[in-house]
C-alpha cells in the first residue's frame, strides 16, 4: 500500500511537502498541486496495489481518501 500525506499548512512559505510512503517527500508550490500529484500517483499505483491519500483539514484532523479523492469511511 502506498500512503500520501498532505498537510494543511505549508512546510515553509510557498512549499507543500507530500509524504509518500515509498518515495520520500516531494515539494509543490501549492496545496492544490500537492493534491493533484497525490491523486495522479495514487491512480497509477492502483494498478499495482492500493493507495490512500491522507489530507489534514483546517481543524487539524486527518481524513482518508481513495485514488479518486473520494472519502473513505
Amino acid at each position: 500500500m502506498i500512503i500520501f500525506d498532505i498537510p494543511y499548512a505549508p512546510l515553509r512559505h510557498g512549499k507543500w511537502s507530500v509524504a509518500v510512503s515509498n518515495n520520500g517527500h516531494p515539494e509543490f508550490r501549492s496545496r492544490q498541486d500537492a493534491l493533484r500529484f497525490a491523486v495522479s500517483a495514487a491512480l497509477k499505483a492502483r494498478r499495482v496495489g492500493d493507495a490512500v491519500i491522507n489530507i489534514e483539514g483546517v481543524d487539524g484532523r486527518w481524513r482518508m481518501f481513495d485514488h479518486r479523492a473520494k472519502g473513505i469511511i
